[in-house]
């Protein structure tokens, strides 16, 4: 195997008394910038919404990906399209009825289309469309949920998606997210993912400097891709 994995740090847990150090530090590194954004209504928490993403925006370079965990996504696409969003990604069961409608909506704005599926979702509820998608996010638990432990029929799923992007000939991205952690980094990308989300235990859990934080979390990827690629 050869493909590295790309990160993208959820930038909604970054220091509020570091954040300009913090956020210029990241966008430095990183290959995208996630934000979950969360209504307190499909996931039991609040967070961040499109203006986090407008203040962000004059001020990184990198990618930013609204994680839309929210039961009406439909209602602020165009609001993250305005505020600078690259990709806009919602959940497959909030958008059952007018996935099309949703994706063209997307499209049409000027960004990429992504779209996230708990552990529970079948990926067939995402198959024709995946034409329309730049990146596919599997979440590894149930989303919401903190200090859960990953699931492992995810990795299947994982694998499936490397098997249809191949024989539809098409190129979307594969992102993992929820409890990231080392144990899971080898093991996803034996699977196939292209992606992973950092959150606090991946990141900022580490160290409380953002700097020796990265470091520590980068060498804990690069050691579990090296043994993979010897193995």
């Amino acid at each position: 195997m050869d493909h590295k994995l790309l990160l993208a740090p959820s930038m909604g847990c970054c220091d509020l008394f570091d954040f300009a150090h913090q956020v210029s530090y990241i966008d430095e590194r990183a290959d995208f910038l996630h934000i979950d954004i969360k209504d307190g209504n499909y996931v039991k928490t609040y967070s961040i919404g499109p203006d986090f993403m407008a203040a962000l925006k004059p001020h990184v370079k990198t990618p930013m990906d609204a994680h839309l965990m929210v039961k009406h996504p439909q209602w602020i696409i165009e609001d993250c399209a305005k505020a600078g969003a690259t990709y806009i990604t919602p959940h497959a069961d909030c958008i059952e009825s007018d996935a099309f409608v949703t994706f063209n909506k997307i499209l049409s704005l000027g960004c990429k289309a992504g779209v996230a599926l708990n552990p529970a979702t079948s990926l067939e509820t995402i198959r024709y469309y995946l034409p329309l998608l730049s990146k596919v996010t599997l979440m590894i638990v149930d989303a919401g949920y903190a200090g859960q432990k990953v699931i492992p029929q995810v990795y299947d799923k994982i694998r499936t998606l490397v098997e249809w992007r191949k024989s539809m000939h098409l190129d979307f991205l594969i992102e993992a997210d929820g409890s990231m952690n080392k144990d899971v980094y080898r093991p996803l990308y034996e699977a196939g993912a292209d992606v992973v989300v950092l959150g606090p235990p991946a990141l900022w859990n580490k160290n409380p400097n953002i700097e020796k934080a990265w470091d520590v979390m980068q060498s804990e990827v690069d050691s579990e891709l090296a043994d993979a690629t010897r193995s």
